[in-house]
């Protein structure tokens, strides 16, 4: 019992945290015009690091960090939960995996922030969807892994993995200049809001 309260004590501080940072994110983003040269500068800085690398390597993330491509993941993650008798957990699975989709979006179209890049990329820019879906997506496999996963290669090989993935797809939303440094720190903090609100409902219908 004791383990469980404090996780849920964990779980609540990085929402929290989340809330913090992305209502700050969002207060920089409308009323700090000095935020958006230190933005510039930092994307410039981000670019002109990776620039050296080849261009298909953001290319291959940006796009397989789409919702669309989310679907096996999710497909994947819902069959194995579905298949142990976890139906709770398998329709809140689904249900963060789109509310961190459509969320952003709703942000995305009141803030109304243009892109980097201009009208080259569709949308508005803060914050970056790509980061708040495949954080939220694969932060709850995450989770699934180190709860069910007993082979300790496979839990530390996959977690890795994912973890990796996520940190490549915020990066090369910065590298393609489709997102600013500020819009991919408030989606990813967005998409841990969302697996730490899954995490905690998941621990509440846990049996």
């Amino acid at each position: 019992m004791k383990d469980r309260e404090y996780g849920y004590i964990s779980n609540w501080n990085w929402i929290v945290i989340s809330v913090i940072v992305v209502t700050v994110c969002t207060l920089l983003v409308l009323y700090v015009p000095q935020a958006k040269d230190f933005d510039r500068a930092v994307l410039k800085a981000v670019r002109e690091f990776l620039s050296p690398y080849p261009s298909y390597i953001p290319l291959f993330f940006s796009e397989f960090g789409l919702s669309c491509n989310l679907f096996w993941p999710v497909f994947a993650a819902c069959c194995a939960l579905l298949s142990g008798g976890k139906y709770i957990k398998a329709f809140l699975f689904v249900f963060f995996s789109q509310f961190a989709l459509y969320s952003t979006l709703l942000i995305k179209n009141m803030i109304c922030r243009a892109r980097p890049c201009g009208e080259a990329y569709p949308g508005f820019s803060f914050p970056s969807g790509h980061a708040s879906t495949v954080t939220c997506v694969l932060g709850m496999s995450i989770y699934l892994i180190l709860h069910y996963v007993r082979n300790k290669f496979w839990r530390y090989f996959l977690t890795g993995f994912f973890g990796l993935y996520i940190f490549m797809v915020c990066i090369s939303r910065m590298w393609l200049s489709h997102h600013f440094p500020i819009d991919v720190i408030a989606g990813f903090f967005w998409g841990l809001l969302c697996v730490n609100l899954y995490i905690i409902l998941c621990k509440f219908f846990e049996k």
